[in-house]
């Protein structure tokens, strides 16, 4: 009696253990999926942002020097284009960031980039530009955070 006893606890003790290993490892194998598809997001989304960027700049500069050219419609179309993009990447930093800090920090981002065009010198396009981009070092530097935890 003690024997078999002894032998259902050692059974019963070994599963357990078992399925305790078997749910952590669930657990750090789903957080690992999910820090890595943050970190794709975040990076497409950046990276849409910066293409987004070059293509308003295009877009200004063109209807800065040439307003009533192929090459500034070329320039308006690429940039609608690219915008598309970026707001595809955003809704889905979005759908997987859970931060309301960190979204609003890109929606800043994406939105200071959607105001390069508006510039009306030069100098108001460099202006408009570094604001951007500091504003996508902000959205960088804080989902970075996110994805080291």
């Amino acid at each position: 009696m003690v024997a078999v006893t002894g032998t259902l606890l050692g059974a019963l003790l070994t599963f357990l253990f078992q399925r305790r290993n078997a749910d952590r490892t669930e657990r750090l194998t789903r957080e690992r999926e999910r820090r890595e598809e943050r970190l794709a997001a975040f990076g497409a989304f950046a990276g849409a942002v910066v293409d987004f960027r070059r293509a308003e700049y295009d877009r200004v500069h063109r209807r800065l020097d040439e307003p009533d050219s192929a090459a500034h419609d070329e320039a308006r179309t690429e940039s609608y284009r690219v915008r598309a993009v970026a707001h595809q990447e955003f809704f889905r930093v979005r759908l997987l960031c859970g931060d309301a800090e960190l979204a609003q920090l890109a929606a800043r981002a994406l939105e200071l980039t959607e105001s390069i065009h508006d510039a009306e010198t030069k100098e108001q396009v460099g202006e408009s530009g570094e604001r951007a981009k500091q504003a996508l070092d902000e959205f960088i530097d804080a989902a970075s955070g996110v994805v080291r935890t």
